[in-house]
């Protein structure tokens, strides 16, 4: 009796194991997994292994490090700026933590770094002297990449420049600039304030900027001009105190500071100076140009099994305007940096062996145009055809998610059959719009690069990855927020943990469901070269066990009793 014990003993310890062996690959979740995944289905039980790594809450709490970050620095995470290198030297902690290789990339650009805090201070009888009639303006900040005050600050003499009737949005443009108005005003050597809204329509723009030749100001103060525009707070601009665009970088080539104050505070300013044409101001933006300074991107990878010189590249941009940037792009950054632990974590439980090298990429510059993605096709020149496919995660985490057209490619395709096994929405949006377009169409970028900054990468005869894609996502639009480059407020000091929160934009399932699209994606063009266990031989090793206690049943076996 003791033999047959101990050798049924022996059989089901083998079963057990077998099965075992099998569950420590994840074929155990194979029949108790499919429940998680709401409105979709993966057929390929690795896939949905893999997908079930992505832990949402641990990706906000890397947005909220990289928020952390930016708030101890004047200039947040500002391409070239101190936050942002210590941001660059975070992410790749990150990546040598979960295993990956992981190294900074430097390429000299010009960089921007502020500091200290701006400030504005209205003097309303014009004399420095005098500081009981001082008021400090709370919502001033500086414009990206603002030109510099001297340490001291200008003091000079507040003029307006108005605009004219507008009821909504539609009607920006709509009635010409009074010039005759405007030609009575001196603005040279002034500091002038005037509504931000000028600059969104040429018919303004133009005359703005012909007045700012003619008369260049001593700083410009921008505010929201209409009240139909007072729910929202300062927009910062891309590079906007340089700026970048068609009209060419006319702030620094007439050495002007910029910067914005709220609705509230520009109509009490525009009122004060009405009331009183003594008004002066004091603008302060002590900051220091660098045209070569060190910005870094930086790179986790992880080589391909199959084939290591083919690659597919998952990115987003860390740099930000003047704000902490917590859904842009530290959503997109975190999403990258999740990634890269769920890519690593399913190659050591046995889940997944990628064909293809992986590379996680962090860019800087992307609000300088682009720059970081743009030095590093530079750099990586002669690796472009090898280039499967760009994945860029750019403000994911709120409402609705997009995935760009790829023209020529069918990674957009991809990016969305993997949204709908997952149970996700998704819809298509044009291409464009962020890190992507560097791979996408090099020849644009490079001259978009010179126009913006007369920097030739040299990076017109790259081979286009015609496989870009970005990952995107709005949140509903408030008051009808119809400016589309700033759905949820991004470019806006409401871009940070407390209002994405108070708001419901940047939510942990969100963010959770988009990474898990980018997991799948990633899958599908790099593939697995883990060969699928047919769920039939989970079936078969359950069955066997059944049986077995049906065996023992049966024979109604009385195993002995063991001495203690």
């Amino acid at each position: 009796m003791r033999k047959q014990f101990f050798a049924m003993l022996l059989t089901l310890l083998v079963v057990v194991a077998s099965t075992s062996a099998f569950c420590g690959q994840g074929v155990c979740g194979l029949l108790t997994s499919s429940s998680r995944l709401q409105g979709g289905s993966l057929d390929d039980p690795y896939e949905e292994w893999v997908v079930e790594l992505v832990n949402g809450t641990r990706a906000y709490n890397y947005d909220l490090e990289l928020e952390n970050i930016a708030l101890a620095r004047p200039d947040f995470r500002s391409a070239g700026s101190i936050g942002a290198n210590e941001t660059a030297n975070w992410i790749k902690a990150q990546f040598e933590s979960f295993g990956l290789e992981a190294w900074l990339e430097p390429f000299e650009f010009t960089n921007w770094t502020l500091l200290g805090e701006p400030s504005l201070i209205i003097d309303e009888d014009g004399d420095q002297g005098t500081i009981d009639d001082q008021v400090v303006i709370d919502s001033f900040q500086c414009e990206h990449y603002s030109w510099p005050t001297p340490e001291e600050g200008v003091f000079e003499d507040l003029v307006i420049l108005p605009l004219p009737p507008a009821a909504d949005h539609t009607e920006i443009g709509k009635t010409p600039i009074d010039t005759t108005a405007w030609d009575l005003v001196n603005t040279a050597g002034k500091i002038l304030l005037i509504g931000r809204e000028v600059r969104m329509h040429p018919i303004w723009a133009v005359p703005f900027v012909n007045k700012l030749n003619v008369q260049p100001p001593a700083a410009v103060v921008f505010t929201w001009w209409y009240d139909w525009m007072n729910f929202t707070p300062p927009l910062y601009a891309s590079a906007g105190g340089r700026p970048l665009g068609y009209y060419g970088p006319y702030f620094w080539d007439l050495e002007i500071p910029v910067g914005f104050v709220d609705y509230k505070d520009g109509l009490w300013v525009r009122n004060e100076e009405n009331a009183n044409e003594s008004v002066s101001a004091n603008v302060t933006i002590s900051a220091v140009i660098n045209t070569s300074g060190t910005h870094c991107n930086v790179v986790g990878r992880i080589m391909g099994y199959e084939n290591p010189e083919k690659m597919v590249i998952i990115s987003g941009h860390y740099d930000t305007v003047m704000c902490s940037g917590f859904c842009d792009n530290g959503a997109g950054t975190a999403g990258v940096i999740e990634l890269a632990k769920v890519v690593d974590e399913a190659i050591e439980r046995g889940f997944y062996q990628p064909k293809y090298t992986l590379l996680f990429v962090a860019f800087t510059g992307e609000e300088l145009y682009l720059v970081g993605s743009a030095n590093y096709v530079k750099q990586h020149k002669s690796e472009m055809a090898n280039i499967t496919a760009v994945i860029n995660l750019d403000c994911i985490g709120s409402d609705d998610l997009y995935v760009s057209n790829t023209p020529g490619s069918n990674l957009n395709q991809t990016i969305i059959e993997a949204a709908q096994d997952l149970g996700i929405s998704i819809a298509t949006e044009p291409p464009g719009g962020s890190d992507h377009e560097s791979f996408l169409y090099p020849s644009d970028i490079n001259y978009m690069v010179l126009m913006n900054w007369g920097v030739d990468l040299g990076i017109s005869d790259a081979t286009p990855v015609a496989s870009s894609a970005m990952l995107d996502s709005y949140p509903l639009l408030y008051n009808d927020l119809w400016y589309r480059g700033t759905p949820g407020w991004i470019h806006t000091a409401y871009d940070n943990s407390t209002s994405t929160e108070t708001l419901s934009w940047v939510e942990v399932d969100d963010l959770e469901n988009h990474i898990k699209v980018a997991a799948l994606a990633i899958m599908r063009v790099s593939p697995n070269l883990i060969p699928e266990f047919p769920p039939s031989i989970a079936l078969a090793l359950l069955m066997a066990i059944t049986l077995f206690i049906c065996f023992l049943a049966r024979k109604k076996i009385h195993l002995p009793k063991l001495e203690s």
